[in-house]
């Protein structure tokens, strides 16, 4: 065969491949999005009502004293040039398409317009990619993308809480993606501490339809009765609140990586099937152009030899 011929065939064997590659990725990538949908989708009612006491606790009119500690969790920060502390939701490795990519782009505005931030990343990616940008990462962890419970972000929500609550940072925000479905999941980036009611900046609000009906469903103007003690109670439920709202960002990350990795290992595959095709139809035409050559120089030399 001509040259050409066999660098098509060659080319034709590394495309199938790497469609198998990518094909295993992608019912890899399936399997784990439908676990880790699961997940996230179970645990929305319980964040959602949890939200729905924050929501409650800032619309009563609660006294808090000068001196406690909890007011700070229910007090919207006014002054300029705070200190915020930053953690971001990215995944662990690549080929997710633009997973890690619409978070990034959604944090650097932000932090353009407040230098004074702390970060902290969850997912190699993210520290990697915001270090390659010449941001400083104050802390970063291995994102868990199977979570099947909050140990893995419990030390995350203390670190957090404990300095925002001993005044050594003035906000907490959370950078993760809300799962919508399959093909569609959105950056978000909302505030942590102080709890605020105020909707999160991004390409889409985290609460759902389901969950706003949760919260319309929820009873309103309740007199909490507090025991033993208003404010110890209140601290404690600050932390475990921001707990399930971390745990919640790293349910809905995971079932937004699993997805976009799997949407995006389906569209790598169907390329390649294009490419092969197309690559079968070159080596097609050139073989049959090989074989046309070579009747034609039969026949040419039996014609000079008769």
């Amino acid at each position: 065969m001509p040259a050409n011929t066999k660098e098509v065939k060659q080319r034709l064997q590394s495309i199938n491949n790497t469609k198998k590659i990518t094909k295993a990725m992608e019912l890899v990538a399936a399997s784990k999005m439908r676990k880790s949908v699961e997940s996230a989708l179970k645990t929305r009612n319980y964040h959602s009502f949890a939200w729905g006491i924050v929501d409650r606790l800032i619309n009563s009119q609660l006294w808090f004293s000068s001196i406690s500690p909890v007011k700070k969790f229910f007090e919207e920060v006014k002054k300029d040039n705070n200190h915020t502390t930053l953690i971001v939701f990215t995944s662990n490795r690549g080929l997710c398409g633009a997973f890690n990519s619409a978070v990034i782009k959604l944090v650097l505005p932000y932090l353009q317009k407040n230098p004074n931030t702390e970060i902290i990343t969850i997912g190699n990616r993210g520290a990697s990619t915001l270090t390659s940008l010449g941001k400083k990462i104050k802390l970063a962890y291995v994102k868990d993308d199977k979570a099947i419970d909050d140990s893995t972000i419990k030390e995350v929500s203390d670190h957090v809480y404990h300095k925002f609550r001993n005044k050594e940072t003035d906000k907490v925000m959370v950078a993760y993606t809300d799962y919508k479905s399959a093909i569609t999941q959105n950056a978000v980036l909302k505030q942590l501490y102080p709890f605020t009611t105020s909707p999160e900046v991004g390409l889409g609000k985290d609460d759902t339809k389901q969950k706003k009906e949760i919260l319309h469903q929820a009873p309103k103007n309740l007199e909490y009765l507090y025991e033993p003690n208003k404010y110890d109670l209140l601290d404690y439920l600050a932390l475990r609140i921001g707990q399930a709202e971390l745990y919640q960002a790293l349910l809905e990350s995971n079932a937004s990586e699993h997805s976009s990795r799997m949407v995006a290992m389906k569209n790598a595959s169907d390329a390649a099937e294009e490419m092969a095709e197309d690559l079968v139809l070159i080596f097609n035409k050139a073989r049959q152009s090989a074989i046309t050559q070579e009747i034609a120089e039969i026949s040419a030399g039996t014609v000079a030899v008769s």
